[in-house]
């Protein structure tokens, strides 16, 4: 009984990040066909910075 649990959420967890993996990379594309600047590895940091500090702040 529990491994079929574990089997469907795994499924459901991986459908989900293929999910998020085809939309990253569908921008990434996006953004290089539009020949925006790709961020540098400064700026990336300083994104992921922000983006963490607000995902986690409480409301």
């Amino acid at each position: 009984m529990w491994v079929a649990v574990f089997i469907v959420t795994t499924a459901i967890c991986a459908v989900g990040w293929l999910t998020r993996y085809i939309s990253c990379a569908a921008l990434v594309y996006y953004m290089k066909m539009k020949e925006y600047k790709l961020p540098n590895n400064e700026e990336m940091e300083e994104c992921t910075q922000f983006v963490t500090r607000h995902l986690f702040r409480q409301s």
